[in-house]
């Protein structure tokens, strides 16, 4: 069975946890300081008892025309994905709802809502956590405010904002309106962690959020999408500032009340008299998968909600249904149209975005979508508008080999609601062997760096990892890798438009007298791959680093090895003086009086100092490197949203590892001035010296170093 490709934004974040690993190991010799993270590939045997579907199945009797004509055949496709997927990656729960039009076609839970209390999930009583698919909620409830000419699209959203704390600077000419922030071309600065906090006291309202996280604006809004958690909860305050209400109020007046999602809330905690029960928060562990401690999501409209399959059946209708799901109504068929069309567009062969549904799969498919994922949780919502359908699936555990995009792609892919590939080895469509596509190919080759990653602050050292390598053939046709993983071959189709070999995805590059100004990837409608400078490049990059690293690890063991060497001719000194006579308590008089002289000359010479700052250097730099290993080696994607101490004492250390280059600097320039040393010893000082300056550089460049 074909499966639809996954997400670019999807398969950026499963690079894979062991890839974090060996590409950090690897930096500490020849290479990269940071790398890829996600969960790790968990094993396990048959799907057992407790992964057996559970929970409420609705079958309405289809038309003859229906896609789903056969509900049971459909059942028995959906519990053989879902059984193989809990089998194979060790998810605890899941939550599947499939519509057609206003018919519920199957809801059904499989597995354990908690591993702990063995509590099965009920699709109709299981509510999970569903992370930014939360989002076309609050999109909803924009266009709603549109609708009744309470808001505008495309006005100022400052305009919304006066009884507010909350303020856009005007860095640029253009304004920020609603629209920017439905498709996430606001140009706000990322922030990776979207207001998750352990404790639900640290809920504050969102007027607090906004102005505690505000993100500088990096961007000219309307250029470019640059995924925003931020843009998205400012949204939600908007709909409150202009109904006068808070935004949970709001959606579940306005939203879930009238589309009897009982279910559902935006709330954090989820209160105590809320309907159903929420599914518990997991992990994946090296021996399987285990219940792990609840996050709450302080940025509420941008993916606190919770809801059971059943009730996100009903939303799916509603949006199938031109906004109205049975007898109930959340949107004008006019305003559901308007929300539905496209709002940004990139290239007549990309996926566009609409207003919060972002396009997904070849572009002529017309699938709308939105992915979710939290801590513990992951979601993917797929509808086919042209053909009624809708497709949703969540799972209570975050792994990320363990993606319900998967399970969704082979149910649309099992029902000929995606195309097939059209570009393969032997194509016809290439332009092999034309000379302008060779210069085109080599005008793309380069390196290029995903937009969603933050342009300040230490989490920018993660772009190493998103970059994106093109190389060109020389038949005119493109290579692409992504940190050596994601390889993929791309044939031109027109001027600067490159089809996936065997496969779906598109690339275009947007040139401009003969410079590429960015890379637009169809799997990737959230961002866009920006060029990165020749000196910012990972070749670059990853040989400073890694001869630093390397020069500074062999210093130390030089340094030990020489310490053991003088140990033992002293030793052997010894031992033959007293092998010819001389009196052991003369002896051991003498050279504790020795030692302590050197010892004191030493505290006195500014060239103890020189040395000390360079070993320093040396010993700061790789527990930095090691401490940033073993907090992402832990915490994997999610370390810089739960900050473990490995982590926060990682990012304490650059500023000590430049103060030490720049004493192992002076220190080498007065012992070249005073004659420090042997010779051997200066030019080992110096090398020291270049390295520290040359590592402090990179920490800078990566963002690990604020000046």
């Amino acid at each position: 069975m074909r499966r639809l490709p996954t997400d670019r934004s999807d398969r950026i974040r499963a690079v894979g946890r062991s890839a974090l690993s060996a590409v950090l190991l690897v930096s500490v010799v020849v290479s990269l300081l940071v790398a890829g993270v996600s969960g790790p590939v968990l094993a396990s045997g048959p799907a057992s008892a407790a992964n057996a579907p559970t929970g409420v199945q609705e079958t309405d009797t289809p038309s003859d025309e229906a896609v789903f004509d056969d509900p049971e055949e459909l059942e028995a496709l959906v519990d053989d994905l879902i059984g193989e997927e809990m089998a194979k990656h060790d998810v605890p729960g899941a939550t599947v709802a499939v519509v057609e039009g206003d018919e519920t076609v199957l809801v059904k839970g499989y597995g354990e809502a908690d591993i702990e209390t063995g509590e099965p999930v009920r699709a109709n009583e299981t509510a999970f956590m569903i992370g930014s698919v939360g989002k076309l909620v609050t999109w909803t409830a924009v266009m709603q405010g549109v609708e009744d000419g309470t808001l505008d699209l495309d006005e100022d959203v400052n305009t919304y904002l006066e009884d507010s704390e909350v303020e856009i600077s005007d860095t640029y000419d253009e304004p920020v309106t609603l629209r920017h922030l439905g498709t996430h071309t606001a140009g706000f600065d990322t922030r990776l962690n979207p207001g998750m906090v352990e404790n639900p006291d640290e809920v504050t309202s969102l007027e607090t959020a906004l102005v505690e996280t505000q993100p500088d604006r990096v961007s000219p809004p309307g250029e470019e999408p640059r995924y925003s958690n931020w843009g998205t909860m400012l949204a939600g305050h908007v709909v409150a500032e202009a109904h006068d209400t808070t935004f949970e109020q709001y959606v579940h007046s306005e939203i879930f009340e009238p589309l009897e999602m009982d279910h559902s809330t935006f709330a954090q905690p989820v209160p105590d008299d809320q309907p159903g029960e929420l599914a518990a928060p997991h992990m994946p562990t090296a021996d399987g998968v285990e219940r792990d401690d609840r996050v709450y999501i302080n940025w509420r409209p941008a993916g606190s909600m919770s809801a059971t399959a059943t009730d996100m059946a009903t939303f799916m209708s509603a949006h199938l249904g031109d906004g109205a799901a049975g007898d109930a109504r959340i949107l004008e068929p006019e305003t559901a149209e308007t929300m539905h069309d496209v709002h940004h567009e990139r290239h007549p062969a990309l996926t566009d975005w609409r207003y919060g549904f972002y396009e997904y799969g070849p572009p002529e498919d017309d699938l709308i979508a939105h992915s979710g994922g939290t801590v513990h949780e992951t979601t993917k919502l797929v509808l086919a508008p042209e053909e009624d359908v809708g497709v949703f699936v969540s799972y209570n555990v975050r792994n990320e080999e363990a993606l319900p995009e998967d399970a969704v792609g082979d149910v649309l892919a099992a029902y000929d609601l995606t195309s097939e590939p059209t570009a393969s080895e032997d194509s016809t469509e290439s332009t092999d062997g034309d000379e302008r596509a060779l210069e085109r190919a080599e005008t793309v080759d380069g390196e290029y760096e995903l937009s969603m990653v933050p342009d300040d602050g230490p989490e920018q050292a993660l772009g190493v990892v998103t970059r994106l390598s093109i190389d060109a053939t020389d038949d005119g046709r493109l290579e692409s890798h992504t940190l050596g993983f994601d390889e993929q071959e791309w044939v031109e189709t027109e001027p600067y438009v490159y089809q996936e070999v065997d496969g779906d995805d598109v690339l275009v590059a947007e040139v401009d007298g003969g410079t590429v100004e960015a890379v637009h990837l169809n799997s990737a409608p959230m961002a866009t791959f920006d060029p990165v400078a020749t000196h910012e490049r990972t070749a670059v990059v990853g040989a400073t680093v890694g001869a630093a690293l390397a020069g500074f690890a062999l210093s130390i063991l030089g340094w030990i090895g020489l310490a053991a060497w003088r140990g033992w001719r002293r030793y052997r000194t010894q031992a033959s003086g007293d092998v010819n006579g001389s009196p052991g308590g003369e002896a051991d008089a003498t050279t504790t009086s020795a030692i302590r002289g050197r010892l004191e000359s030493r505290f006195r010479s500014r060239s103890w100092l020189a040395r000390a700052a360079g070993v320093a250097l040396c010993v700061v730099s790789l527990a930095f490197v090691g401490l940033f290993l073993a907090a992402f080696g832990t915490a994997g994607e999610l370390a810089f949203v739960t900050m473990p101490l490995a982590l926060r004492v990682a990012l304490a250390l650059p500023p000590f590892v430049a103060a030490l280059a720049v004493a192992t600097a002076v220190g080498t320039a007065l012992a070249w001035y005073d004659g420090y040393w042997s010779r051997r010893g200066r030019i080992h000082q110096t090398a020291l010296a270049v390295l520290g300056v040359a590592f402090t550089w990179q920490l800078f460049q990566l963002g690990l170093l604020g000046l």
